[in-house]
């Protein structure tokens, strides 16, 4: 195809175009961003104003235009008024920048889309000149007429982009078509003589995969850490040892049983403490809440109680964040009167010691 071909061929894809945006006739499409809404009106023109809370009487979308704040014209076509005139003394100088151009085709690499570049905004204060915008149409199928972006590029000049899906009939506005890998299928080519001992090597090759294979002579020793052996796969990583949730290394589950105290005020009643513990010593468990409250530095914590392989057990948490909670320790609970002081200084060690 010809350049002067390719012109004429875009020309008729732009006049396919705007006769496909006709159907936004007499239609408005809207943005709403923080403390203004953008308004989009085919065939008049772009306005940002700011919208009314809603309310009884006064919907969510469209957003209404709250008359108690100024609202501006980004650019309007044809020289039609903008909805809210300006004052008297500003309407000349509206009136004698221009007015915007019909819709042209443009392209972006293998993007195709139509721009409308409209003038005769409202006048802006830092430039002493009328605000304008250029509103590009993309076609997208999976889209209803809408606005996708707004945004000031430079002082009072704008870019708006609107999805659509009336430009989408026409290969002229079409998104370029992803390329999709093929797939490669190689096969060996064997001489018919030598097919017999292809297929024997095949064969040979097939059946040693498949056989164990004996341990490397110079391999090294997997590591042993606090009594471990690392890789060995004797407590979990092998068939029906895998790990669950509460289940703890050697065999074994916790179980909570219940919140003793936390940050937010809550806690346990005298008597579910003695169900729960026993007799313990309050100033015990005093010492241990005041530890937590001390390191959690302000932050929610609580302290439960929780049933282990090893016995009952005090559990300190404290939030790491929004979503996430941080175990920071253990302390053994104790049994028995005669043991009360020597337990609750060993809590405080083991509990500053999982810090």
């Amino acid at each position: 195809m010809s350049r002067e071909e390719e012109e004429n061929e875009l020309m008729r894809a732009t006049d396919r175009g705007l006769e496909a945006l006709k159907g936004m006739q007499g239609n408005c499409v809207y943005f709403m961003s923080g403390w203004w809404s953008y308004q989009y009106c085919y065939d008049e023109g772009v306005k940002q104003f700011h919208q009314l809370p809603p309310s009884r009487g006064v919907p969510v979308y469209p957003p209404q235009e709250d008359p108690s704040v100024q609202s501006f014209t980004l650019g309007r076509l044809g020289g039609s008024p903008p909805r809210k005139q300006v004052s008297d003394d500003e309407e000349p100088k509206a009136q004698s920048e221009g007015v915007g151009e019909i819709a042209k085709l443009e392209t972006k690499g293998e993007t195709r889309y139509l721009v409308q570049r409209l003038a005769g905004g409202t006048t802006c204060d830092l430039t002493g000149r009328e605000r304008k915008i250029e509103v590009q149409f993309h076609c997208n199928p999976q889209s209803s007429d809408r606005i996708a972006l707004i945004k000031e590029v430079s002082t009072c000049s704008y870019l708006m982009v609107i999805d659509t899906p009336r430009l989408c009939n026409d290969v002229a506005f079409s998104p370029p078509a992803k390329n999709k890998p093929n797939a490669i299928t190689c096969q060996e080519i064997v001489a018919e003589a030598d097919i017999p001992a292809w297929e024997s090597a095949r064969a040979s090759l097939a059946s040693a995969m498949l056989s164990p294979q004996p341990p490397l002579a110079d391999a090294a020793p997997n590591p042993t850490i606090g009594g471990t052996e690392v890789g060995a796969k004797k407590d979990v990583g092998g068939p029906g040892k895998e790990i669950q949730k509460s289940v703890i290394v050697g065999g074994g589950t916790e179980t909570y049983v219940d919140t003793l105290a936390s940050s937010d005020g809550g806690h346990m009643s005298d008597e579910e403490i003695k169900k729960a513990l026993g007799a313990v010593r309050p100033q015990d468990l005093d010492k241990i809440k005041q530890q937590i409250e001390r390191v959690a530095g302000g932050k929610g914590w609580k302290l439960d109680i929780v049933d282990t392989p090893r016995g009952r057990e005090f559990r300190g948490v404290i939030d790491a964040d929004k979503e996430d909670g941080e175990e920071v320790g253990e302390a053994g609970e104790g049994e028995g009167e005669g043991e009360g002081e020597g337990e609750g200084e060993g809590s405080e060690e083991t509990y500053r010691e999982e810090l």
